[in-house]
């Protein structure tokens, strides 16, 4: 199993690190979990076409995570893929789809008139409660809950095959139910962002720093945090994900291993794991 991180970033642009995705590799079969901002771009820089991905696992419908699979979804088509794109999600992910290809319509007609009147891109809905969603000889995908209210649900995915394991956060607090579910884990992908330092945002809705921070501490997970769920789900490795512009890896590194005994990664756009 091979797993790499297309985009470790969080909503605020950042040309060093895309938008939450990573794609998981498995006996030839690829998952590409959530699709943030630049995701077929980063699939490319990695030797990957986007006609070759047929799964997409989405943790939540938050933008950033999200925002890139109607690229995708088109890209595919273009590119002359007609084998449908399985979406799997939360409730609500099919009317997203729904509304995305409403959304595309007219410029999926046009490019038809040229086609021989090709049909339309295909789109195959999952949409997932918690426990096994995908089971092959090679693999198992269990979906679980996590605690990023008021989005719900919003999930993480654990991937079992022969020899590796790995575990996908999404965007969540501390959570007693991933710790749970990710016992044992070779690899942890988890989100890690520092809201402390992020500056009030004018206009965002919030009357201050203090209170922004408060908020957004409410539903992530911060940097002093995400090393005592790690250790407590007795992780072999922990990688950190979904991380602001102001994050520094060395500062990082100190304050998880505090906590967090087991291989430490910091991670990076286009780094495997």
């Amino acid at each position: 199993m091979r797993v790499t991180l297309l985009g470790t970033g969080f909503p605020r642009p950042n040309p060093k690190r895309r938008g939450p995705s990573q794609l998981v590799e498995a006996r030839g079969d690829r998952f590409l979990v959530d699709c943030g901002s630049g995701v077929a771009c980063q699939l490319v820089s990695i030797g990957v076409s986007p006609v070759d991905v047929h799964h997409v696992l989405i943790t939540h419908h938050h933008s950033d995570h999200t925002i890139d699979l109607g690229h995708l979804l088109l890209t595919r088509w273009i590119m002359g893929q007609n084998a449908p794109l399985h979406v799997w999600g939360p409730s609500g992910t099919r009317q997203y789809v729904d509304d995305l290809l409403r959304l595309h319509d007219y410029d999926i007609e046009v490019r038809r008139h040229h086609q021989d009147q090709r049909p339309g891109p295909r789109v195959e809905v999952h949409e997932i409660a918690p426990g096994v969603i995908y089971e092959s000889s090679q693999l198992r995908i269990t979906a679980f809950l996590v605690e990023h209210f008021p989005v719900e649900p919003a999930f993480g995915f654990r991937f079992d095959g022969p020899e590796r394991s790995v575990a996908i956060s999404g965007d969540t607090r501390p959570c007693e139910n991933l710790i749970a579910q990710c016992r044992g884990v070779d690899v942890l992908i988890h989100e890690c962002t520092d809201v402390t330092k992020l500056p009030l945002n004018p206009g965002g809705g919030y009357p201050s720093r203090e209170v922004q921070v408060a908020r957004l501490a409410s539903y992530h997970t911060l940097p002093d945090q995400v090393g005592k769920v790690a250790a407590r789900a007795e992780a072999k490795t922990l990688v950190l994900s979904h991380l602001t512009h102001l994050s520094e890896p060395a500062e990082l590194q100190r304050v998880v291993a505090r906590d967090f005994g087991g291989k430490l990664i910091v991670g990076e756009d286009l780094m495997e794991v």
